[in-house]
């Protein structure tokens, strides 16, 4: 009996990842940050936590804020996840608002509205796109090809 596993020629493709549902309220940002260092170390990215925790803050604050409207009956909830292909982490964060967020150049004086050019400007590619009665906001750290 052969209890060798048969190699592949092709080289084997792998992804981690994880997924985090969140209360749509302020506190989730720092559970968020929280949650993106011990995975990125985890997976032996330290040279990536700073800036994944810094997106991460960015784009949880954003679904937070745009999640406000939706308390009817039910506290709301954002949904973050994290994968790593051995080249970059992608974040992506999930909001129920579909409004599609908008990069704007914020004058000196606003007290808000930074975020997606401090993403834009970490990231190695953002985007975002509508999904389930909502809308998905991501952002690339590390490596520059698409998500």
């Amino acid at each position: 009996m052969n209890l060798v596993c048969p190699v592949s020629p092709a080289a084997p493709t792998w992804r981690l990842e994880t997924r985090l549902e969140f209360a749509a309220l302020p506190s989730a940002i720092s559970c968020a940050r929280g949650h993106v260092r011990s995975v990125a170390l985890e997976w032996g990215l330290r040279d990536l936590v700073e800036t994944a925790e810094l997106i991460v803050s960015e784009l949880m604050t954003n679904a937070v804020r745009a999640s406000e409207h939706l308390k009817i009956v039910e506290t709301p909830v954002v949904l973050m996840q994290l994968m790593f292909d051995r080249a970059a982490i992608v974040i992506h964060v999930w909001d129920g608002c579909r409004e599609m967020p908008v990069l704007r150049q914020a004058d000196p004086s606003d007290e808000n509205g930074r975020g997606l050019s401090i993403v834009d400007a970490l990231s190695a590619a953002w985007g975002a796109y509508p999904k389930a009665n909502g809308k998905v906001v991501w952002a690339r750290v590390g490596a520059t090809a698409d998500p």
